[in-house]
């Protein structure tokens, strides 16, 4: 996609898009997390963020890999407001704080994995939409886990 790499704007832009995405899903991530469950949540935002990913993979033009870059970062930040208070209401109080601390170190040990795996696939043809679909397998497979988990013991009663 050789406008985008002609354009520092459009390169602004697709960087930039994640983040305001994630402005936008942090809004809008405790009224959902209230309304559907904090797990319910975590589940719509693991879908959001594989078509995100999806997107941006197959993206023929700036416009939709910036359109894809909005939606995992509407993931990112309905993410980043349920985790932590699932984690909260589902821990042990003894052990609440230390989960939500290795939260914290699984995101940047996450990034930094990342980074590993793009590095590996610097040589492979196409490598940039490898590394963005390759993004959407860590949402999938804590969707897939988020099956086996109980909804929050909070948000069950505040339904009562």
């Amino acid at each position: 996609m050789e406008e985008v790499g002609n354009s520092t704007h459009l390169q602004e832009f697709v960087v930039s898009g994640t983040v305001a995405g994630a402005i936008v899903g942090a809004i809008f991530g405790g009224y959902l997390s209230d309304t559907i469950g904090r797990r319910g949540c975590l589940m719509w935002a693991d879908v959001i963020f594989a078509v995100g990913s999806i997107g941006m993979a197959l993206s023929q033009d700036a416009a939709t890999l910036i359109a894809g870059r909005v939606t995992v970062g509407l993931g990112v930040g309905l993410a980043s407001m349920c985790v932590p208070v699932y984690i909260a209401e589902v821990a042990p109080a003894e052990s609440r704080a230390a989960l939500v601390s290795v939260n914290n170190l699984l995101i940047t040990t996450g990034q930094f994995c990342a980074f590993v795996v793009n590095t590996l696939l610097r040589r492979v043809p196409h490598q940039w939409r490898w590394m963005l679909a390759v993004c959407g397998l860590p949402a999938v497979l804590q969707l897939i886990g988020l099956l086996f988990l109980p909804e929050s013991p909070r948000w069950l009663l505040n339904k009562v």
